[in-house]
Parts: structure tokens; sequence; C-alpha cells
């Protein structure tokens, strides 16, 4: 059992052999009725992440991200004596990233999803969404991106190209969900 805390949620994540998996969810499930426990997929564990900006490996940071252009800079302690990457990193903290990951909030109608291009006026990506979708908690379409430094500023409108068309967003301080 752990308490990772990966959807933001006060909740606990249990690892259990394989082949005991449905016995324990039938389970929990049956001992959960009464008080209103409803099973939950990844579906909502990816709508409760993004709400808090969690990012998830694979799709948000992967091999071709760093942390200081996602916002997990405050994990790197550059002044560590050494550790791999550091090198790197610090050439890049010297030099400024090129873009940055943000929150956006759609102004216009549509919800952006995974891999939609973030475009300028021309219709040019510039950039790339990693995460979207419609935010049950904060009853708004939201996501996050990677763009520009020049657009990465809270109340820069960018352009998310959805299905073709552009549409209007808002870059926004994260997380998109405040607890309390």
């Amino acid at each position: 059992i752990s308490r990772t805390g990966y959807t933001g949620e006060d909740g606990f994540e249990l690892y259990v052999p394989s082949e005991e998996g449905p016995a324990i969810w039938d389970a929990l499930l049956e001992k959960g009725n009464d008080l209103g426990v409803k099973p939950a997929g990844l579906g909502a564990r990816d709508s409760l992440r993004l709400e808090m900006r969690y990012a998830l490996y694979g799709n948000d940071i992967d091999e071709t991200t760093h942390p200081l252009e996602s916002g997990l800079g405050w994990v790197v302690k550059l002044d560590k004596e050494n550790f791999i990457g550091k090198e790197a990193l610090t050439q890049i903290k010297a030099e400024g990233n090129k873009r940055r990951m943000v929150g956006f909030e759609m102004i216009d109608r549509g919800i952006a999803r995974h891999d939609y291009p973030v475009v300028n006026e021309a219709g040019e990506e510039v950039g790339k969404v990693t995460s979207g979708t419609k935010g049950p908690s904060v009853g708004k379409a939201i996501g996050i991106a990677y763009v520009p430094i020049s657009h990465a500023k809270a109340g820069s409108e960018i352009l998310i190209s959805i299905r073709g068309k552009p549409a209007k967003a808002l870059v926004v301080k994260t997380p998109f969900y405040k607890k309390g």
C-alpha cells in the first residue's frame, strides 16, 4: 500500500499480485458500497491529475523534455556535487529555456487533446498539447502544452489547432484546481 497522491486526491494505491487483483477489487467495491465507493478508471485519474497539473511520464514528460522547461526544476538541485545530466541542465539554465510547459484554459469552444498542435497566426506549429480534457472539478476545458517562451506568460493567448481549426486558449497559472 502506498500514498503517492498521484491524482491530488487523498487516497491510497494497492500493489497486489495480478491474480489476486479481481478478488480484492470486488471485495473493496462490496465493502465500500454503503459508503458510496464507485470504481474509477484511467479517465478519472487523468482528469484529476491534470487539474493538479501533475505531469504524466510518456505524455507530458519523457526523454525529449527536461525538468527546467516542464516546471519540474524544483526537483533538480544544480548545486549538488554531481549527477547524471548536471552539465546539460547547467548549460540550459545559463542559455535559458526555448519553450515552457504551461497550463491553459480554452476560450473558444473545444477540448484540446494530446498531440494537438499549438499554432501561430499563420497556422504554423509552434508547440504541442501534451494533455487536455474538461476538468470535472473546475468545469472548464483545460490542458497543458509546450509553447515558446514568448507565449508562456500567464495571460497570453495561444491558438490550438483542434481538428484543423484554430481555437483560442488562455495561458493560466496552475494548478487549475486549488484545494479548499
